[in-house]
């Protein structure tokens, strides 16, 4: 993009394609947000469905867990609050409590498919 922007030189196509395919990406991401919010906005079944993915609440922005698995947010019950699946590992390593929660089996899933 700074190649783009500055001007110098010959321009690449190469340059514009990417740029153009990141920003059709950022444009969808945008559209997922808001369309997910306009689905809260008007039916509150949506957004208990939406909590309970861990997609969206009252005070959490949309993670579409794209990036590295144990970086993703995930909505602790026990502690309440949102806690990365590394986090989430190790409290339930050490928290027999947490055996059954199924944001926790999904967890070691993601993380420890070799074991689950």
């Amino acid at each position: 993009m700074k190649k783009l922007m500055e001007g110098k030189g010959t321009v690449n196509l190469d340059v514009i394609a990417s740029a153009q395919r990141e920003f059709e990406g950022q444009i969808k991401l945008i559209n997922a947000v808001v369309s997910a919010y306009g689905i809260s906005s008007k039916n509150k079944r949506a957004l208990t469905g939406l909590q309970r993915m861990n997609l969206m609440d009252d005070t959490t922005a949309v993670d579409l867990m794209l990036g590295d698995p144990e970086a993703d947010k995930v909505k602790c019950p026990e502690q309440e609050s949102l806690i990365t699946r590394q986090e989430c590992l190790d409290y339930s390593g050490a928290h027999p409590d947490c055996a059954d929660c199924e944001i926790g089996i999904a967890t070691k899933r993601k993380l420890l498919p070799e074991q689950f």
